[in-house]
């Protein structure tokens, strides 16, 4: 399983990466692959239109080979793995784009890697001044002599145009960064913020800082940084009581932080409001001890308008039994002046999510034994938030099978979820599903602790909020032979809320030269894969294209040998200007899941023959297009003794379809008989049922002493040398036959034996069953014997296995077979029993 680390804010994930000691180095290394020279100043990123000779192609679809330029870097890694922290965006009217990270200390001496700086662009990304800054700069801020601490890590950042401003150079920078207060000691914890202003001119006067300790100190790292109504600033936090050497990791609650913009000072004053939660705790040190929070991944995000605001997070707010993450929302209509929740979404009520979930086993192993899937749906530990035009929420996170607030390593799906009030009643919370994947984590460096990331998500979304764009990371599993997700491409996908339609899935990196991820069918990049990626919250509109601006992060660009990166060593992070969605790949459904059917009464049904069959239907619903009415396939007919498998099939307006099967028995009262043979004792005799019309009840009398048995095929064993008038009767739901009976003449008596009575010995569970069905010998004297199994008109579906004297549990899966009566035949020397099972499907 994939276990939960609570500060999972830390993780990262892991890949090859080469870095560079001089520009020089890392140019020879590129030209081996590229088709043109390219240029590498220190203060000019670098671009790349690379073919590889490679002609394979990848299974999904390939994206065109990115435009990428190394724009700026930081002193380590903890810019950019959190994943909820939004360092990038974008004002589309003025052509500008800007990425914020902590400094580079190796490259600028003198300076620390606590302080922050920025890349910006003012042509739509086509070129860059990198490295601006640093924007804050108070002494406090990364001393190391203290006696207070402040370390800025995970700095975000939006731009913000004053009314009346045509000029990129004047558009406002508003950046909030988490400080820490350890030394190195091992006793700090996360404190509170370093927030401040600039502008894209790069005059340093206009930057400032402030440092502002949260909740008295009691807080985490803030993520989801965006602008709500003009002039308002939001991120969300935690009232987090874990210290860096504690064990206890505890969230009682939200910090919603808001900053306004005050025209006087020109400046931003940033306001907390906590709202008090109470989430699920667990054992996370296996020490026996409550010490841990089943919350994570916050976020917050608005609509273009800023009046509908939401709040996010992947969690357990209902005490129960489950012990998985679902998704935890909570909602302002008032351009976040007030907020309601939590409202806890329940994934196993989003209509094609369990069904979407992979049944297969496990591939963990635990004490010696496969772990099977539980099909108990929770979310994976990393989600993206963002708020489309109508006010509704989007979270993208992976779903797969979850228990004791881990996810099975069982196969996962991709998942949008979302809200529409408008909606059928009882699907208001609905999903889209964008993908199945088959891995979740990587790890992408080398040194301890070991940076993982799971698969990324990330969400941009047009400036009017009607298309919404979705990415993950995924590794090609079978290149792997594991989940391990370490040599990932980015996939994507686009919805557009207002036609109602979506995009194709692509491979955005898939062959790329530097940020393509191994395959079976493809060579991987320079860096090992689409590493660390970030996107703004609002893409660029290029004419018929969407151009979604993105940051890759190159692990270690010091590191020319090779091998995993270190993640305490520079990052150079690149940005590519050409992943661009075209408006008219908007062409499929959105509704990409099936209706939900289900059966009207029973799924299995006796029927007389030659009576009326009152069909008591199914009913069918589809939280796109309401209800449907299924067409029903193999209508049994009443006059024909048999067995039918009456099939109902659902399809939805996008050609979706679900079915579901009910078993009509058209039977009669049954007509008893039956069979006898001699064992290997002459007094003991085997039955043998061959009444008609399925009975499933059998009375025997053995004609002595009122001896008799309830069985099917029962073995007795007589006193003595005499003619015995032995009788059956058989019942069923139609009624019971009328008695049979035939004399058995015993000759001879034998001697004692050890037989084992199988008939009685053999215990067959669950029945009815769904699918899997176990045979328990009680007896440890058990012969030699094989197994089969028969279907109603006595054909074998399951051909005879044998299996050894002293056999306790034989395991038999029917569930590939239709819902029906069938018959398992035990036979050894000792005799033959047949055991009668009923196979159900329940929907």
């Amino acid at each position: 399983m994939k276990k939960l680390l609570l500060l999972c804010a830390f993780a990262a994930t892991g890949i090859i990466s080469f870095g560079q000691t001089t520009y020089g180095d890392i140019r020879t290394q590129l030209r081996l692959l590229q088709d043109k020279p390219m240029v590498l100043p220190n203060s000019t990123p670098v671009y790349h239109n690379v073919r590889q000779n490679n002609t394979s192609k990848s299974l999904r679809s390939q994206r065109s080979l990115l435009n990428s330029q190394r724009i700026g870097s930081a002193g380590n890694l903890l810019t950019i793995i959190e994943g909820v922290c939004n360092q990038m965006d974008v004002i589309d009217s003025l052509n500008a784009v800007m990425f914020i990270h902590r400094n580079d200390d190796v490259l600028f001496a003198g300076t620390n890697v606590s302080q922050y700086r920025i890349d910006q662009s003012t042509d739509r990304g086509n070129t860059w001044t990198s490295n601006i800054g640093p924007l804050s700069t108070d002494p406090l801020i990364g001393n190391t002599t203290g006696p207070d601490y402040y370390f800025g890590r995970f700095p975000q950042a939006v731009l913000w145009n004053p009314a009346g401003n045509n000029t990129a150079s004047n558009v406002k920078v508003v950046y909030n960064g988490t400080y820490h207060n350890d030394n190195g000691s091992n006793t700090g914890s996360w404190a509170g913020q370093i927030v401040g202003r600039g502008d894209l001119s790069g005059n340093a006067a206009v930057f400032n800082d402030h440092l502002n300790e949260i909740n008295g100190g009691h807080t985490s790292i803030a993520g989801g940084m965006c602008k709500g109504i003009p002039g308002t600033f939001w991120a969300i936090n935690q009232d987090f009581s874990g210290t860096f050497a504690s064990n206890d990791q505890i969230t009682n609650g939200l910090i919603v932080e808001k900053g306004v913009w005050n025209s006087g000072s020109g400046d931003v004053d940033w306001t907390e409001t906590t709202i008090p939660v109470t989430f699920a705790q667990y054992d996370a040190s296996g020490q026996g001890t409550y010490n841990g929070t089943a919350a994570t991944s916050f976020n917050i995000a608005f609509d273009p308008s800023g009046r509908y605001g939401w709040i996010s997070c992947l969690g357990d707010v209902t005490q129960d039994a489950d012990s998985v993450y679902d998704p935890i929302f909570w909602k302002s209509v008032d351009s976040g002046a007030t907020w309601t929740g939590p409202i806890h979404v329940d994934l196993n009520d989003i209509q094609g999510v369990v069904s979407a979930m992979n049944p297969n086993l496990s591939l963990n192993v635990t004490g010696g034994s496969i772990e099977p899937a539980t099909l108990n749906p929770t979310t994976a530990f990393e989600a993206d938030l963002s708020v489309d035009a109508n006010g509704n929420p989007h979270l993208l996170t992976t779903v797969g099978s979850g228990t004791e607030y881990s996810i099975q390593d069982a196969g996962y799906d991709v998942w949008d979820i979302t809200y529409n009030s408008n909606n059928q009643s009882g699907c208001q919370w609905y999903g889209i599903h964008l993908a199945k994947i088959n891995t979740l984590r990587g790890t992408f460096s080398s040194d301890a602790p070991q940076q993982t990331e799971d698969n990324r998500p990330l969400i941009s979304r047009s400036p009017d909020g009607n298309k919404l764009f979705f990415f993950w990371n995924e590794s090609d599993a079978n290149f792997l032979g594991s989940d391990n997700n370490d040599v990932p491409n980015l996939f994507g996908r686009g919805v557009d809320v207002a036609s109602g339609k979506m995009t194709q899935l692509y491979n955005f990196t898939g062959g790329d030269s530097l940020w393509g991820g191994q395959t079976e069918t493809l060579l991987g990049g320079v860096f090992g894969g689409s590493i660390f990626p970030e996107v703004s919250q609002t893409c660029l509109v290029n004419g018929g294209n969407y151009n979604i601006p993105i940051v890759f992060t190159q692990v270690d660009y010091n590191n020319i040998s090779g091998g995993l990166g270190s993640s305490v060593n520079p990052a150079a992070f690149w940005y590519v200007n050409n992943m661009n969605v075209p408006a008219s790949d908007f062409t499929s459904p959105i509704d990409q899941v099936a209706p939900t059917i289900t059966l009207n009464g029973m799924d299995t049904v006796y029927v007389h023959v030659n009576t009326a069959y009152a069909d008591s239907g199914a009913t069918a619903f589809d939280c796109f297009d309401g209800s449907i009415t299924p067409t029903v396939v193999n209508v049994p007919d009443t006059s024909q003794l048999g067995v039918y498998y009456e099939m109902y099939i659902a399809t939805d307006a996008a050609g979706n379809s679900d079915t579901v099967t009910r078993v009509v028995f058209v039977g009669d009262i049954p007509s008893a008989d039956f069979n006898f043979t001699p064992t290997s004792q002459a007094n003991r005799i085997q039955f043998f049922d061959a009444s008609s019309n399925y009975p499933t009840t059998w009375t025997w009398d053995f004609g002595y002493q009122g001896n008799g048995s309830s069985l099917q095929n029962p073995i007795f064993t007589f006193p003595a040398i005499n003619d015995y008038n032995v009788c059956l009767t058989a019942s069923n739901v139609f009624g019971t036959s009328a008695q049979k009976c035939r004399t058995v003449s015993i000759t001879s008596l034998g001697t004692a034996i050890n037989d084992v009575d199988l008939d009685a010995s053999i215990k067959v569970s669950p029945n009815p069953t769904s699918g899997v069905v176990n045979l328990t010998f009680t007896s440890n004297a058990t012969p030699n014997f094989t197994v089969s199994v028969y279907n109603v008109l006595g054909q074998e579906v399951i051909g005879a296995n044998n299996y050894h004297a002293g056999t306790t549990n034989v395991s038999l899966d029917l569930s590939s077979f239709n819902a029906g009566a069938y018959f398992v035949k035990i036979q050894s020397n000792a005799g033959t029993v047949v055991k009668n099972i009923v196979l159900t499907h329940s929907k």
